[in-house]
């Protein structure tokens, strides 16, 4: 039986100063369609975490943000992927949110986060404390 590819992905927990953090719907016709997700993508050669946030959040919301540090780190057998997904604080740091690489996206409460269907990698991301944002990030 052949390897299951790995995949290393930067997940972005985007905090807004009132408190909110960004949510985004990940496109048709790819895996997990129709499901919400922390913003972000697989690193690159060469990239650590942090940058590859910046650059895929740049790409698919077309925001700035400043990274923060990890709040954790989970690794999810898929039927046909390994993912290993790291959580990153973000602060949201300016632009308006668009639809480049996703098909919708919010900001909403810590605990709305629950509403919400994720894909098994990013529910399990959420075991960790994450709904406490750096100090200074939120009013």
């Amino acid at each position: 039986m052949a390897e299951k590819p790995n995949i290393t992905v930067a997940a972005g927990l985007i905090w807004r100063r009132d408190g909110m953090v960004l949510i985004s719907k990940r496109p048709p016709g790819g895996p997990h369609a129709g499901r919400w997700e922390l913003p972000g993508g697989k690193l690159e050669t060469g990239e650590d975490p942090p940058q590859a946030l910046i650059r895929e959040i740049q790409e698919e919301l077309g925001i700035r943000v400043e990274v923060g540090e990890e709040f954790g780190r989970v690794t999810y057998r898929y039927p046909e992927v390994v993912v290993t997904l790291i959580g990153l604080h973000a602060k949201f740091c300016g632009g308006e949110p668009q639809t480049l690489e996703v098909s919708d996206w919010r900001w909403v409460k810590p605990a709305e986060v629950a509403y919400y269907e994720f894909p098994e990698a990013n529910a399990q991301l959420f075991s960790n404390t994450w709904d406490v944002p750096p100090d200074g990030w939120v009013e």
